[in-house]
């Protein structure tokens, strides 16, 4: 494993830095090879070592493209971005999307900073860069929530780890002695100064406290933080002298005008008695001069920022009010006065610290690699998946004593919506399957299950309803659509299987009934479905029963019905049957290979094969290696841009069929290849890089989308997701 991180970097000094390289030394300790791209700010030039091996000028654009571009031929592993919206060039700091965006290793991004009110456009890059990880990080249990309520993130996508710091134990007396403040009460800050550090009223709080504590010292470590610096120079710090020697505390506050080095750090932490930070920002959810003072076990002093809220309460601390220095100096007299609850507060401290000590924050960023490196090798995943004896626990579950029930709420079934006669119908072509492979009654006795709504779905003129509502009566007008050709097909693979002769027997009166409305298709998904039922039914019975003939004349019919389809529509860059591109999509191509084993007619190929072409390339990502299916919000109209969501797993399992029937027609062992590519987008080779299949429940999300997945599992997702999985176990010997 090997890590490379995307971060400012020591020797530059902001506390992004200081971060990166203590969590990078801690992971390097564990053996684990790191490097660093650094973010360079052309205000404040850094002279690098390493384990630095590249810098991006933040802004310049180029240079964001030269690292993805480095990074991807690197021997690293994963990418970790450390995010702060000033560290990085272009409005808000957009600049790293392209960076991000041009990764093909595995990303994770730690967000130093989540906005409670961001600008459409903040927005957006926190999105985005969500998008694009595998993980993202943050430290404070209020920005995960942030992630999710703010910016829409599902709560499976974001991480909380704590703010590491290292472990002070040097005792007080002998810190103090060091630093030659033997008697003194120290009241401590370490900051890189600027004007959100509140420190003023810091000062002011001293000298109201300072008659209490006569031996009372502030120390003010840490110089000007350099872009302050550069754009006010030390006015502030300035401002700060005049306003000691105005309230005559000239020998109580003393400015350590420098950058101390942790080890110095440690000293001056272990030597306080009161750990302060009265910063202006109530958002601030991170802050690594508070971490490192409870590292230290001291007791702190804080205004209520979010961050210091939580990592501050259970009376690990004092929270007072924004730009309040009575208040300041009344916590800290208090403590002065009052020994037992400055030790109460430093044995809550020090307790908190071991979750905080940067070895045991590291462990828990390695368990996380090793968790997106294992599940980055999605053919594996897919295969050994595929290998697995089938659970259709799940399938069940959603099963009750009328049919399958259609739209869930989260996992739970939404009864409110009923049944689907297309769900049903699928579900059938699932347990059809796999009681041909386990002989077992509890299948058989889904499978009759299914059987049997179809039956109730079907008008006595062969027609068939399509919402059943859970009151038992159809929110529908009968009509010749999807869910007539998902019956047929249904009807027709179960007789393929089915060697049992009474229940044969009762689904070929079914199926025959059908084929009187075959006349009035008029959709081509209707068609393409129908032929694959008629396709399994000719196999089945050949010449056996007049309706077999009759079904071979249909079956041209329709297979001729999407050539004419495919001739008026087609053009020298669009080889597809319709002007727009929608759902179910490969089931079109699918249906004709079909046609064509039964028929021998080359013109079905030779269109099946085109289109298939075609719609991969529509729904395929050379670049990425991973299947980018149309989505459902909007499609793919001729002339225009592809809807990237919200893609669903109709979409990947009807991808899986045409191969594999591709594979059979052509016989050409590479579309099986192909079959399980497309299989590995429910193991997150997707855009967004996420899991569809749920490996608690067994069930499967209902689709991708701009955030992450639709966390509602319901019929035609696991059905889908089944049907594709049986398809590539009869296939498994040849891939």
């Amino acid at each position: 494993m090997k890590i490379a991180f995307i971060a400012s970097f020591v020797p530059r000094k902001c506390g992004v830095a200081t971060y990166t390289r203590d969590l990078s030394l801690e992971i390097h300790k564990k053996r684990i090879p790191v490097s660093i791209v650094a973010m360079e700010n052309p205000m404040i030039p850094t002279v690098y070592a390493p384990p630095v091996i590249e810098a991006i000028h933040q802004e310049k654009i180029q240079t964001y493209r030269k690292a993805a571009k480095l990074l991807n031929s690197s021997s690293c592993d994963i990418v970790h971005l450390q995010h702060e919206f000033g560290l990085f060039g272009g409005a808000d700091g957009e600049y790293i999307l392209e960076l991000a965006q041009a990764l093909k290793k595995p990303l994770i991004v730690t967000f130093h900073t989540v906005l409670l009110t961001p600008t459409e456009h903040q927005k957006y890059i926190i999105q985005e860069l969500a998008r694009l990880a595998r993980n993202v990080i943050v430290m404070d249990e209020v920005g995960k929530n942030r992630l999710e309520q703010v910016y829409g993130l599902n709560p499976n996508d974001s991480v909380f780890i704590m703010h590491g710091a290292p472990i002070t134990t040097m005792k007080k007396y002998d810190a103090k002695k060091t630093i030659n403040f033997h008697h003194s009460f120290i009241l401590l800050s370490n900051n890189l100064l600027s004007r959100n550090k509140g420190i003023e009223y810091a000062i002011e709080a001293v000298a109201q406290a300072v008659s209490k504590i006569p031996n009372l010292v502030f120390l003010v470590v840490g110089e000007t933080h350099p872009l302050v610096k550069k754009t006010e120079g030390e006015s502030y710090r300035e401002e700060l002298m005049k306003l000691v020697i105005k309230l005559k505390l000239v020998k109580h506050v003393i400015f350590i005008n420098k950058y101390v080095p942790l080890e110095q750090l440690q000293i001056y932490l272990a030597a306080a008695d009161v750990y302060i930070t009265p910063y202006l920002d109530p958002q601030q959810i991170t802050s690594g001069t508070l971490s490192y003072a409870i590292g230290a076990g001291k007791a702190c002093i804080s205004t209520e920022f979010i961050y210091a809220k939580d990592i501050l309460a259970k009376d690990r601390g004092i929270l007072v009010q924004f730009q309040d220095s009575y208040a300041i100096a009344k916590a800290l007299v208090e403590l002065y006065k009052d020994p037992k609850k400055l030790q109460i507060l430093e044995t809550n401290a020090a307790n908190l610290r071991k979750d905080m000590r940067w070895s045991h924050v590291a462990q828990k960023h390695i368990l996380l690699y090793s968790k997106i490196l294992k599940l980055n090798d999605t053919h594996s995943i897919a295969k050994k998946f595929v290998s697995t004896p089938l659970d259709i626990s799940y399938l069940a579950h959603l099963t009750d004593a009328v049919g399958v029930i259609q739209h869930t709420h989260h996992i739970i079934p939404d009864r409110k919506f009923g049944y689907s006669t297309d769900d049903n119908a699928r579900a059938l072509i699932v347990v059809s399957q796999l009681y041909k492979q386990r002989k077992r009654n509890n299948i058989l006795k889904l499978a009759k299950l299914y059987v049997t709504f179809l039956k109730f779905a079907q008008s006595t003129n062969g027609k068939f309803h399509t919402f059943l509502n859970f009151n038992r009566s159809w929110d529908d007008t009968t009509d010749v659509t999807d869910p007539y050709g998902k019956a047929m097909w249904a009807l027709g693979l179960n007789l393929y299987l089915n060697d049992n002769p009474p229940f044969a027997q009762s689904i070929h009166s079914l199926f025959v009934m059908n084929l009187k409305q075959m006349d009035n298709i008029r959709d081509l998904r209707t068609a393409a479905y129908t032929m694959l039922g008629l396709y399994y039914y000719i196999l089945t019975y050949e010449t056996k029963t007049d309706a077999a003939a009759q079904a071979s004349e249909y079956l041209k019919k329709l297979a001729d019905f999407l050539i004419g389809a495919y001739e008026k529509n087609h053009t020298a860059s669009w080889n597809w049957f319709e002007d727009t591109v929608t759902y179910d999509n490969f089931r079109l191509p699918q249906s004709l290979f079909a046609a064509y084993m039964i028929t021998g007619n080359e013109k079905y190929k030779n269109v099946a094969s085109i289109t298939l072409k075609f719609i991969t390339n529509c729904n395929y990502d050379k670049q990425k290696r991973y299947f980018d299916f149309i989505g459902q919000d909007g499609w793919f109209k001729k002339g225009q841009k592809k809807a990237e969501y919200d893609q669903q797993p109709l979409e990947a399992a009807a991808a899986v069929d045409a191969y594999v029937f591709a594979a059979q027609a052509l016989h050409k062992k590479n579309y099986l290849s192909q079959a399980l590519l497309a299989f590995e987008w429910f193991f997150g080779n997707n855009r967004n890089h996420r899991y569809i299949y749920d490996e608690n429940t067994k069930g499967v999300f209902d689709g991708l989308t701009k955030r992450g997945v639709n966390q509602n599992e319901g019929a035609e997702s696991i059905v889908c997701f089944l049907m594709s999985c049986l398809s590539l176990q009869h296939s498994l010997k040849k891939i």
